[in-house]
């Protein structure tokens, strides 16, 4: 990813997260040690394989919290300095594996369209 493109990248994350609704992010921080916390959060479950802490770079301060939502759904909420958004107000809920705004590419890494096309996030935990 060039520099240019990464700072956009950013820039629309700053923007977005500026522009949604007071009151959807929740107190858990990605930054430094309170990373964990939004793992002990999340809540697991053999029949959806996929929550986790996904990132885009590892060392990252942001990245998607994807957790339970309902039987067979995914909650995925960005989650950054600030907190997490609240479940569902980010992205809808989704079944991720049938969904064409998601690939899986393997139990570790998987692809979320967004407004540039496709990114690769990675399982951080």
């Amino acid at each position: 990813m060039t520099a240019a493109r990464a700072a956009l990248r950013l820039a629309g994350i700053a923007a977005f997260v500026l522009l949604h609704p007071v009151g959807a992010v929740a107190e858990i921080d990605l930054d430094g040690p309170n990373s964990e916390d939004v793992a002990a959060h999340l809540t697991r479950d053999p029949s959806l394989p996929l929550v986790g802490l996904w990132k885009t770079d590892c060392a990252d301060g942001f990245g998607l919290a994807i957790d339970r939502a309902a039987p067979g759904l995914y909650s995925i909420s960005f989650c950054g300095p600030g907190g997490c958004f609240t479940p569902g107000s980010y992205r809808p809920n989704s079944p991720i594996v049938s969904d064409p705004a998601y690939r899986v590419l393997d139990p570790n890494r998987i692809q979320v369209r967004g407004f540039d096309g496709f990114s690769d996030y990675s399982r951080c935990e």
